[in-house]
């Protein structure tokens, strides 16, 4: 590797051996996608790899004494190039050499690495090495799983979108993604289950929520809890329109009372927080009708 990395500094290569005798060999997985957007090279299988080889080589080697972090971090690895990376169930066996899981150290590693490599491929022509719908469900996979690690009732920020707002994703395609991965995990369930449609409702409530505000920032009023000053009048514009666009041809509302219903639907140990999901959707509900639809 030291070889490779010396006979760069003395030599010019071409692109594609840049890509296939250094970038990929050496597990250099930003540079191998800034090759690809460069080269307007669409190859979906090796930018999702190299995507999910990026999350995992900020979350792993580790430990965990979760089961469902074991599970899901064991499925994440699959189809990276990091597959042989160690996860430990529990401080035994070599473990308590690895990081834990549950300290959380991994989320702002993650999430600037995710933003910052977003901002280099996103917008700039080239949006499929950005695959939004495979990042949103691994982080947002992540933050869920992460969660289900803490005391009862705790419940993150909502960094996965907030690191996609970051890269400058728009609240409409955002949202449409959300939408998109909630149903195709409800689909993989055969049915409603609140162990996994919750979370997900849960999380676009509170992308919802975000987005509203941001929208109602731009005029300065806002009726949404402790947000109005996240965003400034120029993202507040933006969002605004795009929420307008969302409740006139996007059928915002009738998707906002669909996710309502299932959580009626729901039954479990859980329903408390399905009932605190619900009223705040009926607050979105209530301010979008109040501010945003003409009479």
């Amino acid at each position: 590797e030291a070889a490779k990395m010396d006979a760069l500094e003395f030599s010019l290569v071409n692109v594609s051996d840049l890509y296939n005798d250094y970038a990929g060999p050496l597990n250099l997985f930003d540079i191998c996608l800034c090759i690809l957007a460069t080269c307007n090279h669409n190859e979906a299988d090796s930018i999702h790899k190299l995507w999910k080889s990026i999350i995992c080589e900020e979350v792993l080697p580790c430990h965990t004494s979760s089961e469902s972090a074991m599970e899901f971090l064991g499925k994440l690895k699959q189809g990276s190039m990091l597959e042989e990376e160690t996860i430990v169930h529990g401080a035994g066996n070599g473990g308590d050499a690895l990081p834990k899981f549950e300290n959380g150290e991994w989320i702002p590693r993650l999430r600037n690495r995710v933003a910052a490599l977003g901002k280099e491929l996103f917008g700039k022509g080239a949006d499929y090495t950005f695959p939004l719908d495979l990042i949103v469900r691994e982080l947002e996979g992540l933050r869920q799983v992460y969660d289900s690690t803490r005391e009862e009732g705790h419940v993150s920020l909502l960094w996965p979108a907030q690191t996609m707002l970051d890269v400058d994703v728009s609240f409409y395609a955002l949202f449409e993604s959300y939408d998109s991965l909630q149903q195709v995990e409800n689909a993989a369930i055969g049915g409603v289950d609140i162990a996994t449609q919750l979370p997900w409702i849960s999380s676009m409530s509170e992308l919802l929520e975000m987005w509203v505000t941001a929208a109602l920032s731009s005029y300065g009023s806002s009726s949404m809890i402790g947000l109005n000053s996240l965003y400034g009048n120029g993202q507040g514009n933006d969002a605004s329109s795009q929420l307008t666009r969302g409740i006139n041809t996007g059928g915002l509302l009738q998707r906002i009372r669909g996710y309502r219903s299932a959580l009626e639907g729901l039954s479990g140990r859980n329903t408390a927080t399905a009932a605190l999901v619900n009223e705040r959707l009926a607050k979105i509900d209530e301010t979008i009708r109040k501010e945003f639809i003409q009479l």
